[in-house]
């Protein structure tokens, strides 16, 4: 039924990304000048797949030993599929998606769907179909907090009274290119905190940044002109999602994250319908982290989950 091809950047770059920019689930994420930025980390194994000559959904995809992921190297994956994918063509597709992995010497796929906030049209035929055709099995259910932008609840009181002190102490806020000097914020903070540095280096963020200069935005919080936190937002076509957040320590003390907050969802960056603030749960959604979700849902915002799948082959 569907022809079957495995990605080859000097063959399919071109027409992948023109198909990740009509898909009715893709993000920028998915286009290969973004994926590709650590493709040395990983083992390719993508796959597009055309019906009557015409492409139908493509597979980000890696190889791990004997299992096949949803690219390792994003947030989320799954298929993407174009506008007019039905549940009976994905529950085909995945059908002949099993045999051609099963065929290759794989043993299993990890699936990460996209999640539904980022849809920007109903699109979970994929899940449907690892339910009633793969036999998939729930391995992990992470909890990430969002707002819906037009019916924004109201902020705890601790939030609002933050961002108050913060505009009372004259911290202002603006968008900003100085990307060096919040990854200096952001380096100092995770080490202290929890040992750890950020996933990109700056590198590969200022390399990202100048290729997707209007989805990759850092809003900054300054005092006297000096830089005292941030937070780095990923605007994809349905969500503005912080991806990196952090304060020196006179940002925190001052509630330089709760300013950012409140400009960022009165007054900037309001066309999207959601806001997503990322996760809150490590250990594949088994640990809660209370103290950094009780601060999100403290701005207006409630849970939406992040699932992974698995099946044997």
């Amino acid at each position: 039924m569907y022809k079957i091809e495995r990605y080859e950047a000097s063959r399919h770059r071109e027409e992948w990304n023109s198909f990740v920019a009509k898909s009715k689930n893709g993000t920028f994420l998915f286009d290969r000048n973004y994926m590709d930025y650590h493709q040395h980390r990983f083992t390719d194994h993508s796959l597009l797949f055309y019906l009557k000559d015409k492409l139908y959904a493509v597979f980000p995809a890696n190889e791990n030993g004997e299992t096949i992921c949803s690219h390792q190297g994003l947030t989320y994956g799954g298929l993407l599929m174009g506008f007019d994918a039905t549940a009976e063509g994905i529950i085909a597709l995945f059908r002949q998606m099993n045999d051609y992995y099963r065929r290759s010497g794989f043993r299993r796929i990890v699936y990460r769907p996209t999640p539904w906030i980022y849809h920007l049209l109903p699109s979970e035929e994929d899940l449907y179909a690892i339910f009633n055709e793969c036999n998939g099995t729930l391995i992990a259910k992470e909890l990430s907090t969002v707002i819906l932008t037009e019916r924004q609840q109201k902020w705890s009181t601790l939030r609002t009274r933050c961002a108050a002190k913060a505009k009372k102490n004259e911290v202002t806020v603006s968008e900003s290119n100085d990307l060096a000097t919040f990854w200096h914020i952001l380096s100092e903070n995770l080490s202290n905190r929890y040992q750890v540095k950020p996933v990109h280096t700056l590198d590969e963020m200022q390399l990202l940044q100048s290729r997707f200069p209007h989805n990759i935005r850092l809003m900054a919080a300054f005092r006297h002109s000096e830089m005292i936190g941030g937070i780095l937002f990923y605007q994809t076509k349905q969500v503005v999602h912080s991806q990196y957040i952090a304060t020196n320590d006179l940002g925190k003390s001052l509630g330089a994250i709760d300013l950012i907050m409140d400009e960022t969802l009165h007054n900037r960056y309001t066309e999207q319908p959601y806001f997503d603030f990322g996760k809150s749960t490590e250990e594949h959604g088994t640990i809660l982290n209370e103290k950094l979700i009780h601060q999100k849902e403290g701005f207006g915002g409630r849970a939406v989950c992040y699932d992974t799948y698995e099946w044997e082959l």
